[in-house]
């Protein structure tokens, strides 16, 4: 491609001496460490680096350089307003605009993302093909690769749409956080379908005021055209009623609010299965069966639903599924080797979150033990709220870390305690791993215990270190030496 093509319907505000429309690009990159010979390097500025420094350090000088101030270098380089808005325009135009040959979906909200996108996945794989993008990596046929974002920068996003093109695949679900929108990784994507979970308290840190949260979802609406769909939880007052009068979107709402296009109603909920009624525009579904716990995944499963309906495929192709789908990595893991308690493993790590998981654990008459944290550099305003909600509903809390990175995990502990009143149900434990053991030494037959915050993550973050760690792996290690193989085991054993 042409640096001409490249810059399409970019304001230049200066081209350096030796500058010209006709430099051939094969490249895009705005890593250092990414650079080839027939590279265009895009400067960008980061919270931590800004690469405009970096550029003259890299092993491999770029063909061009896209900067938005002056810099020091023989290369050709272009000065533009700014390079962190302008680089999803300057991928759309490199990469020829992927997500407009592509049924793309965003799914934004505080909880949800992963399950309803990872559900929608799996109800177009039986109906057609899906890839995903999120918190659980880029999924696409038998094909899983990490990433270190929930939704991906513009460059690795649009370098992922545009294979997922050359496989043939002509659906794709995205998780779309607000920090993404904020900072511009999914302008100028063609959205099909964008779909509203919830929203409630998380990321003050980043966005200060709940009104400013909602705001930067509002945008992926507002991004809308009017042949698209916008799939909307009425029952997630007042936010629901804004996004439907800012969009331009036709609408598909879903909940037990009466007024839903698709109205939720009787959900009854045990540990591996949910059944529930739902009113539809193409009928009533009665006592749907979908193998998955709480009401909360009711939801996720509708919304799911609502965006399949939204491409074109019948429910009925769609409901019949719902019985038979997989496990959402890290999402209600079941631990069984035979021990007298349930062990369950969940990514909750917000306050709505651990409301709905809690409250819905409560209602199977089991006592709840829980080991939970808080994770460092992140919302400190949420962690009391996030103690109060656990207190309600647990008859042991084992408060332990959660990635502190670099905050003291006791001050973490000591934040969520503020909203405890009755600290004689607390235990202590800052070391992950055992606390994990120290919860399943002391269930007792009938009780529950549930360990919440990193799902199927692989690793803690301290201060400038990391530690491999995986809370199903400890747990079914603890578990298969006691009950499996019938032999004792021990937190001194650690």
């Amino acid at each position: 491609m042409l640096s001409k093509d490249v810059l399409k319907n970019i304001e230049i505000l200066y081209k350096s001496d030796n500058y010209t429309d006709m430099i051939t690009i094969d490249h895009l990159t705005d890593n250092t460490s990414d650079i080839d010979f027939n590279s265009c390097f895009v400067c960008v500025k980061g919270n931590k680096f800004d690469s405009h420094d970096l550029i003259d350090k890299a092993a491999i000088t770029p063909k061009l350089i896209i900067a938005n101030r002056e810099i020091k270098t023989n290369t050709p380089y272009v000065i533009i307003k700014n390079t962190t808005k302008s680089l999803p325009l300057i991928c759309a135009n490199f990469f020829k605009n992927p997500s407009s040959e592509l049924n793309l979906i965003g799914v934004t909200g505080t909880d949800g993302k992963t399950t309803t996108s990872q559900i929608t996945k799996q109800l177009l794989d039986r109906v057609n093909s899906c890839a995903y993008i999120g918190t659980n990596g880029f999924m696409f046929g038998e094909k899983k690769i990490s990433t270190h974002l929930t939704t991906p920068k513009p460059i690795i996003l649009n370098r992922f749409l545009t294979n997922i093109n050359r496989e043939f695949i002509k659906n794709v679900t995205i998780e779309v956080s607000s920090q993404g929108i904020d900072a511009h990784r999914v302008d100028y994507l063609n959205f099909k379908v964008a779909v509203f979970t919830n929203l409630s308290h998380e990321h003050l840190d980043y966005h200060k005021t709940i009104e400013n949260y909602f705001l930067s979802k509002l945008k992926l609406f507002q991004m809308l055209n009017k042949e698209s769909h916008a799939v909307i939880n009425l029952d997630s007052e007042p936010y629901a009623s804004r996004i439907i009068k800012s969009t331009k979107a036709n609408l598909i709402t879903y909940g037990t609010n009466i007024n839903s296009m698709f109205k939720i109603a009787n959900i009854k909920t045990s540990l591996v299965k949910t059944i529930f009624d739902l009113f539809t525009p193409e009928g009533v579904y009665k006592k749907i069966s979908l193998n998955m716990f709480g009401d909360y995944n009711v939801f996720n499963a509708t919304a799911a639903i609502c965006s399949c309906y939204a491409l074109g495929y019948k429910i009925d192709d769609l409901i019949n599924t719902l019985d038979t789908l997989e496990e959402i990595d890290g999402r209600m893991h079941i631990i069984d080797y035979g021990q007298p308690f349930n062990v369950i493993v969940d990514f909750a790590h917000t306050p709505n979150a651990l409301n709905c998981l809690l409250k819905n654990l409560s209602k199977l008459d089991s006592k709840i033990i829980i080991v939970f944290g808080s994770a460092g550099e992140r919302d400190k305003s949420k962690r009391s709220i996030m103690g109060e909600v656990v207190e309600k509903y647990a008859s042991q809390i084992i408060l332990t870390s959660e990635d502190p990175k670099s905050e003291d995990s006791l001050e973490i502990i000591n934040d969520i305690l503020k909203g405890i009143k009755n600290t004689f149900k607390v235990s202590i434990i800052p070391d992950r791993k055992n606390a994990i053991v120290r919860a399943l030494e002391k269930a007792q037959n009938g009780e529950t215990v549930i360990i919440t915050g990193k799902g199927n993550e692989k690793i803690e973050v301290f201060n400038g270190y990391i530690v491999e760690h995986n809370d199903i792996d400890v747990s079914e290690d603890f578990l298969n030496q006691k009950y499996h193989s019938q032999c004792t085991y021990s937190i001194a054993n650690l």
